[in-house]
């Protein structure tokens, strides 16, 4: 992925992506796409948005800490 100095920037992309999904499977749920039909593309984007979003925000908070602690040493 894109690198700065020494340092990896994966886990701040996965934390975007997963408020993006979050963001997304919120705006859905509410009705901002119109009605969704539960069987597509659509409608699991939007039902599996919220807890793929949350798993990526999470691995992603864990990958920051990883690289903080290596960087200590």
């Amino acid at each position: 992925m894109f690198m700065r100095r020494g340092k990896s920037t994966d886990g701040w992309a996965l934390i975007g992506f997963g408020v993006f999904a979050c963001v997304f499977s919120a705006f859905g749920l509410s009705g901002g796409f119109g009605f969704i039909p539960d069987s597509g593309r659509a409608g699991s984007l939007v039902y599996l948005g919220v807890p793929i979003g949350f798993s990526a925000i999470i691995v992603g908070i864990v990958g920051l800490y990883r690289d903080g602690r290596r960087d200590r040493d």
